[in-house]
């Protein structure tokens, strides 16, 4: 595998996604792994397409520790692309859901994307959840704090998806179904 590349989707691409995406982005180099591990986000939703990340979701990245500058434009995740990605991270059981739908539309023996849930990496979650119980909180609709304990929960699981990522690397994972 000369590239792995990685996905995150959440529904708008304005919050929780491109969060997502400036975490792993920051992990992949801090562990030297940015020649070898593309990160990207995406939105199941048209209804932001072209927009900025939000305001707040750049501000909890901020009070995180992530660095400035956030450059994003908010698009769609197409069917057309999905046999181009090696792992898609989602945020809720809806996004697993939708993916799920478009995916089996890939002809068979093409390749196809592993598609996660983010908070099945998260240590504080339950082995035995179901997927709607892994749902990663969208702060769209609140106030500065629960965009603050978005990406701060969201932080938990970064660890566990970069050794998901390291253990891809290493075993050059077949994505042909």
């Amino acid at each position: 595998m000369s590239t792995l590349r990685v996905l995150t989707v959440c529904t708008g691409n304005i919050c929780r996604s491109p969060a997502a995406a400036v975490m792993l982005r920051e992990a992949v180099r801090a562990e030297g792994l940015s020649e070898q591990v593309e990160v990207e986000s995406a939105g199941t939703s048209w209804d932001a397409e072209g927009l900025p990340m939000d305001e707040r979701t750049m501000f909890a990245l901020e009070r995180a520790g992530y660095r400035q500058p956030f450059e994003h434009t908010a698009r769609t995740v197409h069917l057309s692309e999905l046999t181009t990605w090696d792992l898609v991270l989602v945020m809720t059981s809806q996004h697993l859901q939708s993916l799920r739908r478009m995916m089996e539309q890939i002809p068979e023996g093409q390749a196809s994307p592993e598609v996660l849930l983010w908070r099945q990496f998260d240590p504080e979650t339950s082995i035995d959840a179901r997927d709607e119980d892994l749902d990663v909180p969208d702060p769209w609709y609140d106030e500065q704090e629960a965009f603050d304990e978005t990406v701060l929960g969201m932080q938990r699981a970064v660890p566990s998806i970069m050794a998901h990522v390291r253990r891809l690397l290493r075993e050059g994972r077949d994505r042909t179904r």
